[in-house]
């Protein structure tokens, strides 16, 4: 297997002229099998062996703890590139404030290795839209961007269909996902540079993935990701995390919204039948997770409409 890995790094690297500008080595698909041993040996004491981020050194470090390498909304504000840096550089080098050491003695395969595992741990982006290679991530607070009259109309629509919402669930992290060429290896997350922003066109766009939480019937919260077409459709709702056999319980349900939702049309989702109270309890909770990333989607596409390569409309 490794002989194959050198050969196909081999390939990559012969192909790197083309990502020229890159600093780091061309991603290569690591052996997660071997990622896994190197995690547990050198990952595990801070992280967990779970990826939780609370492992035995975790309660040593103070206010700075360890990154839950489970929660999809954090390691995919991170490209595999990214991720690269940050194992053989540390967070001190690669620009992050924890104090995460390098670990330059890997060689190049094991860091790829280690990047392959990681991305076990967590639902990667390319698991809601297969095509995606290039992305931007931007956090945001509804109802505090752009005009009055925008900000007061998000705040209206949120009370209307989604009633009463916890404020931190106000702010939530778009991922906006691009077809933009498919002779990258990886998704590149684009910096919000303008000149980086300007190769990317709405015609590209594939959709938003949203990691947020559900709150199941017994008031507990459930990490999900959510993905939405450019028509504001639902194309994935899916369980993030916790116990699997309760997932896949919770996934039998989320199933049934996915193909509900359309732009500009009220978000009435009626999924249950008179007497299946629990899902009919999902209909309401699956409705104010939707009419939040809408929203947050509407704070983006206002930025999107004032760049001057947007075409503007909604």
């Amino acid at each position: 297997m490794r002989t194959t890995s050198l050969f196909v790094l081999a390939c990559l690297l012969l192909g790197a002229a083309a990502w020229a500008d890159e600093e780091t080595a061309p991603p290569l698909i690591g052996d997660v099998v071997n990622g896994g041993k190197l995690y547990r040996a050198n990952c595990a004491v801070c992280h967990g062996y779970d990826g939780s981020g609370q492992g035995p050194a975790a309660k040593v470090l103070g206010k700075t703890r360890p990154a839950d390498h489970r929660d999809g909304s954090v390691m995919n504000s991170l490209d595999d590139r990214l991720l690269f840096a940050r194992i053989r550089e540390g967070c001190r080098a690669a620009g992050c404030a924890a104090t995460m050491p390098a670990f330059a003695d890997l060689d190049t395969l094991e860091t790829w290795d280690l990047v392959s595992f990681l991305r076990s741990l967590h639902l990667p982006l390319q698991s809601f839209f297969s095509l995606v290679d290039q992305y931007l991530v931007k956090r945001y607070t509804i109802g505090q961007l752009g005009p009055d009259e925008f900000r007061e109309g998000q705040l209206e629509r949120i009370q209307k269909f989604a009633g009463k919402v916890d404020p931190k669930d106000l702010q939530q992290t778009a991922f906006t996902l691009f077809r933009a060429d498919p002779r990258r290896p990886s998704p590149e997350l684009v910096p919000q540079e303008p000149r980086r922003l300007a190769e990317l066109t709405k015609d590209n766009k594939l959709g938003y993935v949203f990691f947020m939480d559900f709150v199941d019937p017994r008031g507990a919260r459930i990490p999900v990701g959510l993905a939405l077409d450019p028509n504001f459709t639902i194309t994935r709702l899916v369980a993030a995390g916790g116990d699997p056999g309760k997932a896949n319980e919770l996934n039998t349900r989320l199933e049934k919204f996915i193909g509900l939702g359309k732009r500009g049309d009220r978000p009435d989702f009626k999924t249950a039948d008179k007497k299946d109270k629990v899902q009919a309890s999902f209909d309401e909770a699956v409705r104010r997770l939707y009419v939040i990333a809408v929203e947050a989607a509407n704070a983006y596409e206002l930025e999107e409409k004032d760049r001057s390569w947007a075409d503007g409309t909604f």
